[in-house]
């Protein structure tokens, strides 16, 4: 069985670094890149993403953007996914500040005109060190304009997912997400019947502030 790691919104999966450098090396992985890809909407990038699963059962780790994608895999692959594992995520419209920063036109969407006391509180909930903002300025200045607006798009224009799923699901909630609201939580929950709550202290970048303990969730989500 392999863990499929899909990132956030940047879409590189070069955020998963320290991340994966926490996951014993004996477990099979890959990273999905979603910059190479020809999809752009949710729905098509799951399509596209379970043509090159193929007939394998999957672990899928959802962080943020991407938890839409998971949700739509379960919808796809039905049982050959195993587990879904959340990230600080969401498969509903995460917050009001959604449709902001939909609105914004594409000119202003550059991590240089992110400033970093801004991207600390909103992303980091003041604890983030320089470096790991640096690391996420790298990440989206590899990604065009145009595709970070189509992304805020996708996220500020989705609904609300009706029915259950009976994937079993586990929740990595940080303890002050500014950017996913308890609402779009308990969507998830609500359509994830099973679904484990696991708290870690910090803010929306969880996997970059606190890797050892977010591994330590997954490992134990994909042994039990």
């Amino acid at each position: 069985m392999k863990i499929l790691f899909l990132p956030g919104m940047d879409g590189t999966g070069l955020l998963f670094n320290e991340l994966i450098q926490n996951i014993p090396k004996e477990i099979d992985l890959e990273v999905v890149c979603l910059n190479e890809m020809q999809a752009v909407s949710y729905r098509q990038q799951a399509e596209e993403i379970a043509g090159k699963i193929g007939s394998s059962n999957v672990v899928v780790v959802a962080e943020s953007y991407s938890g839409r994608i998971a949700y739509e895999l379960c919808n796809i692959l039905g049982g050959r996914v195993s587990k879904v594992v959340f990230i600080a995520s969401f498969v509903s419209r995460p917050g009001k500040l959604a449709r902001f920063a939909a609105s914004l036109p594409e000119s202003v969407i550059k991590p240089n005109l992110f400033p970093n006391w801004l991207m600390k509180m909103l992303c980091f909930n003041g604890l983030g060190k320089w470096v790991l903002m640096d690391q996420v300025r790298q990440a989206i200045a590899e990604v065009g304009p145009s595709t970070l607006k189509q992304r805020l798009l996708n996220i500020a224009e989705l609904d609300e997912p009706k029915g259950h799923l009976p994937t079993a699901a586990v929740y990595i909630r940080p303890t002050n997400d500014r950017l996913v609201s308890y609402d779009a939580v308990k969507v998830l929950g609500d359509i994830y019947p099973h679904l484990s709550i696991e708290s870690v202290e910090g803010g929306h970048f969880i996997a970059q502030t606190a890797p050892e303990s977010c591994a330590r969730v997954i490992v134990r989500a994909i042994t039990t």
